[in-house]
């Protein structure tokens, strides 16, 4: 089990991801905004984190949660262009994830995220 935070300001895509993880066993935090999300980080070990939001935009709280040491971050976006994935991974996430998705892809991405993070601390 992993503790996520999920930073989405969409309240049913928000739910929608929650419930997928938590039937996975995983502890699901919710944030409703990039500054939310900046003071929920204590005990999480990954983060999915919605581009598009009003306020600090999701590439800057990217930034912001790597540069000081923060989880792992999975970018999410219903804008899936390559400049948005590149602009997404060069903030310092480790995964992009576009919107619509199943919950089998969402799963699969973030068991993947999870393994990876795990093996780098090994």
């Amino acid at each position: 089990m992993a503790r996520i935070l999920v930073i989405e300001d969409e309240p049913l895509v928000a739910h929608l991801i929650r419930q997928v993880l938590a039937r996975s066993g995983h502890e699901v935090r919710l944030a409703r905004s990039g500054e939310e999300g900046l003071g929920s980080l204590e005990g999480v070990d990954l983060v999915l984190c919605d581009l598009v939001m009003p306020g600090l935009s999701g590439q800057e709280t990217i930034r912001r949660i790597r540069a000081q040491g923060g989880p792992p971050v999975v970018a999410l976006s219903a804008s899936v262009t390559p400049d948005k994935r590149e602009g997404a991974l060069a903030a310092g996430a480790v995964a992009f994830l576009g919107k619509p998705f199943g919950p089998q892809e969402l799963l699969r991405l973030v068991e993947g995220a999870l393994r990876r993070e795990g093996s780098q601390a090994e």
